[in-house]
């Protein structure tokens, strides 16, 4: 396609230079003859390799530029038909942007610092938001470093953010193609079954994030269950390794749904994105309205609050245990000593027997003090491991279990109708019952949290 440099194009675009190049493909820079101004123009043509595909991606490209207007968004211009030497072709310009690709500045040797990630993070996901709440929504099927812009980067500001190339471009009303596209390594695990969706872009928006964290394609990364394991290669905060990994989750259903419910932790400076009240983790149909567990999740901290009748450990339950003995002891005794009193020594064996019911009675008082009302149950991300605490909340007194290190979850039938829940530590164990709906919950937000797979009892019969 060498001998189209310099050749003008439609009587009116004169192509400058070769700028991209893909199967039945090319990309060139031209000068508008009219305007004077540079534009870009991409090229498919009727060859040996052609695929109706093509064509059918090429036609819905020119189609979903017409329709978008955004300044991070190259604009459609004109499209036409022509003749070349290998054939009939098809033509679509669009504008130029003067910047270099994500994966120019890192083959260049430069790095991105986390707060510039966030703010490329930012402006990627705005674009999206425009495109995903377009009726129908634009879903582009295709991000990663290459087309993805970046200019007016400086000390102060990540830059400008620029998407292009909406070659793979789906929306809503084509839905049911099974035309597979996309970049491997940037795409998500639906998108191989010809799946895309909103969140399937915010996956590849991940991705490329991670591409620039630590300068390797995720295919090159290692994965454990289709999740990419980037965190040992990027120096970053655990809240937003956590971010990206919600972005990258290979489970659709954990990702963030949209655009905007990925931006909110950004725009909040990851404040706490998941609060559950009482009321609310089960009002949408999760489990019992009437339960009072409670979970609050931030990507650094997740506290459990839960009933003491609920809860447990192997020294809490200790604890019950001589409590309990204390208060059986103190009653049997007082049956006892009136057996005893009335029996050998008459009216002063029965004054004998009240002192010793008073006595038991203020024994039993204090060792049969009220239960916790309930227990606040804290993890939070040291380094690589996960620590453990555990307040009791009581009136007078706390009780507080130090921090210990989580080795395992594991979860299972307790005792049917109840289930349970256990988080194994290096010294002792804790455990949350409830009804199977309770734990469900619970184990996926731990699961999803902690990145820890939940371990299950032999003799369970549900699956998280």
């Amino acid at each position: 396609m060498n001998h189209l440099i310099h050749q003008i194009l439609h009587d009116r675009y004169k192509i400058e230079s070769l700028i991209g190049r893909k199967t039945g493909r090319r990309t060139f820079l031209a000068t508008d003859l009219e305007t004077r101004s540079l534009v870009v123009i991409k090229l498919l043509l009727f060859g040996p390799d052609f695929t109706w595909d093509d064509l059918k991606l090429f036609e819905r490209e020119a189609q979903t530029l017409q329709s978008l207007d955004h300044p991070a968004i190259p604009q459609y211009l004109d499209s036409f038909e022509m003749e070349t030497e290998l054939g009939k072709g098809f033509a679509l310009v669009q504008s130029y942007i003067e910047a270099r690709s994500l994966r120019e500045w890192v083959q260049c040797g430069c790095t991105f610092g986390e707060a510039e990630l966030k703010e490329i993070a930012t402006q990627l996901l705005e674009v999206l938001e425009y495109l995903h709440t377009r009726q129908p929504p634009v879903i582009h099927r295709d991000i990663k470093p290459g087309n993805v812009l970046l200019r007016n980067r400086s000390g102060n500001s990540a830059g400008q953010i620029y998407l292009i190339d909406f070659g793979s471009v789906q929306t809503a009303q084509q839905g049911g193609t099974i035309t597979v596209v996309g970049t491997y390594g940037y795409m998500p695990p639906e998108q191989f079954g010809g799946r895309s969706l909103p969140a399937s872009d915010l996956y590849s928006v991940g991705a490329t994030l991670i591409y620039l964290a630590t300068g390797q394609d995720p295919a090159d990364l290692p994965q454990k269950d289709l999740q990419i394991q980037f965190e040992s290669c990027a120096t970053l905060g655990h809240p937003f390794v956590h971010w990206i990994q919600w972005l990258t989750h290979p489970d659709l259903s954990k990702r963030p749904a949209s655009a905007t419910e990925a931006l909110q932790p950004l725009h909040q400076g990851f404040q706490e994105r998941l609060i559950y009240s009482p009321a609310q983790p089960f009002a949408v149909g999760i489990g019992d309205p009437g339960s009072k567990i409670q979970l609050q999740k931030t990507p650094e901290v997740l506290k459990i609050t839960v009933p003491a009748n609920k809860f447990g450990s192997g020294e809490i339950d200790s604890r019950k245990n001589q409590h309990g003995c204390l208060s059986g002891l103190g009653c049997s005794s007082s049956v006892l000593g009136l057996f005893l009193g009335v029996a050998y020594l008459g009216w002063i064996g029965f004054f004998l027997w009240v002192l010793g019911v008073a006595i038991a009675g203020s024994l039993c008082s204090r060792s049969s003090k009220p239960y916790t009302p309930s227990y606040n149950l804290t993890l939070q991300h040291k380094g690589h491991s996960i620590t453990v605490d555990v307040i009791a909340n009581q009136s007078k007194e706390d009780m507080k279990i130090p921090q210990m290190q989580l080795k395992t979850i594991h979860a299972g039938h307790n005792d049917v109708p109840k289930y349970r829940l256990s988080l194994n530590c290096c010294s002792d164990f804790f455990y949350i019952t409830g009804n199977r709906a309770e734990i469900q919950w619970l184990c996926d937000e731990l699961n999803e949290w902690t990145g820890l797979e939940i371990q299950y009892e032999n003799y369970t019969t549900y699956a998280v």
